[in-house]
């Protein structure tokens, strides 16, 4: 189960403004999560997605409303990148995406989306079949997010040999780092 700090803040008139402003209608699942955790920081917690075969992804945050992961900033940010059906709910370690689709086909669908991806297409073309299948609903997401007990002992000897950062990433980055 998800490890996660939850924001504090909560505001129903921010979920309705955000509704009205994607042209849809959130999960009921999805709104409960909003209502009681409001995203958060996770910690030592991952999933996995499936891409030819399963592929794990280590989840740092959930994204809520007024908070410093603010689903709203966050749907503009990447409105033009994602598919127009999905609306970004979390990030992963190296700054890919989960995805949550509100098209009447598959509603409610989780996905992941891999940014370095996006330049095999061009802008407005990425469709939710492009991203990479998590779950069918918000609920069975969090239920399949498993806590990491990796011991330090057990990376020793792995280094970084190359780092790639997304530059809309980078830049919530850096204005984090200013507050």
């Amino acid at each position: 189960m998800i490890n996660l700090v939850s924001n504090k803040g909560f505001n129903e008139n921010e979920l309705i403004a955000f509704s009205e402003m994607i042209g849809y209608e959130l999960p009921t699942d999805y709104i409960e999560f909003l209502r009681h955790r409001n995203g958060g920081y996770v910690n030592n917690s991952f999933s996995t997605y499936y891409k030819n075969e399963e592929q794990t992804f280590i989840l740092t945050s959930m994204f809520g409303l007024g908070s410093d992961d603010d689903l709203l900033n966050l749907f503009k940010t990447y409105k033009n990148r994602i598919p127009d059906t999905c609306i970004p709910i979390g990030r992963d370690a190296g700054g890919n995406l989960v995805c949550l689709n509100l098209s009447e086909v598959n509603y409610g669908y989780i996905y992941f989306w891999d940014h370095e991806e996006e330049l095999n297409y061009e802008e407005r073309k990425i469709a939710s079949n492009d991203l990479y299948f998590i779950a069918d609903s918000f609920k069975e997401f969090l239920n399949s997010i498993e806590t990491d007990n990796i011991k330090e002992s057990e990376v020793e000897g792995y280094e970084v040999k190359k780092v790639w950062v997304d530059p809309d990433f980078l830049k919530e980055l850096e204005n984090n780092s200013d507050k």
